[in-house]
């Protein structure tokens, strides 16, 4: 039995060997014509040049925002308004919270008399200063008493900077009941509604510039030489079915331990319809390599196998098997079965014998 079973696979081996060269043209003088005779192909004749092609590694990546803000509260108050949502556009300055602001106008309000009666007391001592250093000249104030007179001065003058001071404090606190937007962009994130109370820090909204968006990228320590900073490289946003040109901002002189990987950013041009959070692909150049293509005309498929018309030396069309790669601008790159030099044959679709 096992001797019967060795032949049987030899055999199928043999008959699966001799499809392929039949169709490959091995048995035949011309593929075309099994008769021997050459036979013309009608079609454009294209003689085959290597080229040298750029040759990239593919990084994911996402796309990011450079200039990002938080929003946050810096008092302890109830919200009053919320005057944008997510995806509303605002400019530097937009009023974009409010709060309850009467704890802070009352204070403010009772520092404001603070300074005004602070104000008072610094002028009665300011005459008393002036009325002393007269009578002090004329001999008519002992010593103690001028020196009296001028630190009473001194003293009411500290008094009324501190006033105004609180008043600027309680002005600020004021001030803190309306947050205005501190960059131009788009509210991304909206985490508070009206009615809500806020705690100093609290996060309220989150701002980005769609004008200012990067890619983020790890890169493995293998492929970190390959890019310095200011390089131009290419890169895919596939959502968009994108192909845009990035600079590359910063490169994070640091390798992450775990991964052994750095962090790559690199700026994108304003692009329409991109957002913060979208796949992404870096192409990492490393460096150039010589390829063969052929117009994707040219090819011809039969079942699993590729084939292409060549020129012979007696001007005969023959069958060629070859093995095809990436597919580009309407060209196919052929990895094997074609040389350079040799002349391809886009058929026109009609054969005549020569």
């Amino acid at each position: 039995m096992n001797w019967r079973s060795g032949l049987l696979v030899l055999a199928a081996t043999g008959f699966l060997v001799a499809v392929m060269a039949y169709f490959s043209g091995a048995f035949t003088e011309n593929a075309v014509n099994p008769g021997g005779d050459p036979v013309r192909l009608e079609g454009a004749r294209i003689t085959l040049v290597a080229e040298a092609v750029d040759v990239v590694e593919p990084v994911p990546g996402t796309v990011g925002a450079t200039d990002e803000t938080l929003v946050g509260s810096r008092i302890l108050a109830s919200i009053t308004r919320m005057l944008v949502r997510s995806g509303d556009r605002v400019e530097k300055g937009d009023l974009l919270v409010e709060f309850d602001d009467s704890a802070q106008r009352s204070v403010l309000a009772q520092r404001q008399q603070a300074q005004a009666s602070q104000e008072a007391a610094f002028n009665e001592a300011t005459l008393t200063r002036d009325r002393a250093v007269k009578l002090f000249e004329t001999g008519n104030l002992s010593r103690a008493d001028y020196d009296q007179a001028l630190t009473a001065h001194r003293v009411q003058e500290a008094e009324l900077e501190r006033a105004r001071r609180a008043v600027a404090e309680a002005q600020a606190q004021l001030d803190y009941t309306k947050i205005t937007a501190p960059i131009s962009g788009t509210v991304v994130d909206r985490y508070a509604e009206a009615g809500d109370t806020t705690t100093p820090g609290q996060a309220l909204l989150r701002l980005f510039n769609p004008g200012r968006l990067r890619i983020e990228a790890l890169l493995r320590e293998s492929l970190i030489n390959r890019v310095h900073q200011g390089q131009q490289i290419n890169a895919r946003i596939g959502a968009l079915d994108l192909e845009v040109a990035v600079v590359v901002e910063e490169i994070v002189p640091t390798a992450d331990p775990g991964s052994r990987s750095f962090l790559i950013k690199a700026l994108l041009p304003q692009q329409a319809d991109l957002y913060p959070g979208m796949f992404a692909r870096l192409e990492i150049p490393l460096g150039k390599r010589q390829r063969l293509a052929v117009p994707e005309a040219a090819i011809i498929r039969t079942g699993q196998l590729t084939f292409v018309y060549v020129e012979g030396e007696d001007g005969g069309a023959q069958r060629r098997a070859v093995r095809t790669g990436a597919v580009s601008d309407e060209r196919v790159e052929v990895v094997s079965g074609l040389r350079a030099g040799e002349t391809v044959i886009v058929p026109a679709g009609a054969l005549s014998a020569g």
